[in-house]
C-alpha cells in the first residue's frame, strides 16, 4: 500500500533559501528540492548586507546629531573643544558616548530629561570618543559611558556607567 505524502513548504525568512521539501512514497526520507540563490546572488546579498550594516552607524551617528540638537544638546568636537569647554563662562557637562554602546543611550535619555531644568545655567555637550580619542585619552575615559563636569575650565567631577538621574543632579548642584 502506497500512501503519497503531500508537498510541504517550510516558512522562510528573509535570509533563508527558498526550499521545497517532499515526501518519496518508494523511500521515507525527504528529498530536497532546492531553488536557492546562486553564489553570485549570495555574494551580492552579504555585500548589500555589510553595506547596511555601515549605513546604520552612519545613521545612528547623524541620529545622534539630529537628536541632540532637538534636546538642546550640542556636538563637541577635538576642534571645538577648547572654544566650547575649556573657555566657557558657564559650567560644562560633557557626555562622552560611542554609537554602539548600549549603555551610552541609557546616560543619554537620563541626562536629556536634565537639560530643561539647568538651560541656561549648564553648557550640555556629547563628545563621540571613538571620533576624538586624544580627549578621551587626556581626561583618563577608558571607557564608554562617561560624564566629565567642568567648571572655569577645569575637570571638576566625573560620573562613569550609568546611573540614576540623581548622581548627575548631585554633580551639576556641586557646580
Amino acid at each position: 500500500m502506497s500512501m503519497s505524502m503531500p508537498r510541504l513548504r517550510l516558512p522562510i525568512s528573509s535570509r533563508a533559501s527558498i526550499e521545497t521539501f517532499t515526501s518519496s512514497s518508494s523511500s521515507s526520507a525527504l528529498e530536497r528540492k532546492s531553488s536557492s540563490l546562486d553564489s553570485s546572488e549570495l555574494r551580492s546579498q552579504k555585500w548589500r548586507n555589510s553595506s547596511k550594516r555601515q549605513i546604520n552607524l552612519e545613521l545612528v551617528t547623524v541620529l545622534a546629531h539630529v537628536f541632540a540638537d532637538l534636546h538642546k544638546i550640542d556636538v563637541v568636537t577635538g576642534d571645538s573643544w577648547d572654544e566650547r569647554i575649556l573657555n566657557s563662562n558657564v559650567p560644562v557637562l560633557v557626555e562622552f558616548w560611542a554609537a554602539w554602546c548600549g549603555p551610552c543611550r541609557m546616560v543619554h535619555r537620563e541626562i536629556e530629561e536634565i537639560v530643561g531644568q539647568y538651560q541656561g545655567k549648564i553648557d550640555f555637550y556629547i563628545l563621540k570618543a571613538d571620533d576624538d580619542p586624544e580627549i578621551a585619552e587626556k581626561y583618563g575615559v577608558k571607557a564608554v559611558p562617561v560624564v566629565l563636569f567642568f567648571k572655569n575650565g577645569e575637570k571638576r567631577a566625573s560620573v562613569t556607567g550609568t546611573m540614576p538621574q540623581e548622581f548627575y543632579i548631585a554633580e551639576i548642584e556641586k557646580l
